[in-house]
């Protein structure tokens, strides 16, 4: 089933003159307050998060259940995804969230989903499991891609992105259904 059309009108908008993080806000806010109706014990946060250490500014939704944690998205600038660096951020700030995050989640399993503009990267904790995708450490001699482009594999946009976010959401509201 392809997204309303209020939601992709969100994906369509123009971004002002330079690309920002903010370009996609207003898209996954509608998209997550869509999936996720603010008339149900779910509950969409967004958060800001300035500088940490040595990783640039993100912002993330968390999507609540009653007040636990059950799902994240994690949005990062389009035109990043090319730059491994910029991946290898993205991907040490959602195992960062994950870190913090799991323990609260009453669900089988965490999901988090990293999104560069609407480029989608999926991970899952399942509980007393390792994160999946699993960790690449690096080797600096062989100058290992820890993070490699195709692990943003699908567009939110797409029929296998929109089924695959789906999926996730699905399973999400079941296991919630079941507490």
């Amino acid at each position: 089933m392809p997204w309303p059309p209020n939601v992709l009108r969100q994906f369509e908008i123009p971004p002002d003159a330079a690309p920002s993080e903010t370009d996609f806000h207003g898209a996954y806010n509608k998209l997550l307050n869509t999936l996720f109706p603010p008339n149900t014990e779910f509950t969409v946060v967004p958060h800001y998060l300035p500088y940490s250490h040595e990783l640039a500014l993100f912002f993330f939704y968390e999507v609540l259940f009653e007040d636990k944690p059950v799902f994240i998205l994690e949005l990062k600038l389009e035109d990043r995804v090319e730059c491994p660096i910029a991946r290898e951020n993205a991907d040490q700030q959602v195992r960062s969230r994950i870190r913090d995050f799991h323990a609260e989640c009453p669900l089988p399993v965490f999901h988090v989903v990293s999104a560069m503009g609407t480029q989608l990267c999926f991970y899952r904790k399942p509980r007393n499991e390792p994160v999946v995708p699993p960790f690449i450490p690096a080797d600096r001699v062989l100058m290992t891609d820890t993070v490699p482009r195709a692990c943003w594999n699908c567009d939110i946009l797409e029929e296998e992105g929109e089924q695959r976010f789906r999926a996730v959401v699905g399973e999400i509201k079941q296991a919630c259904a079941a507490l």
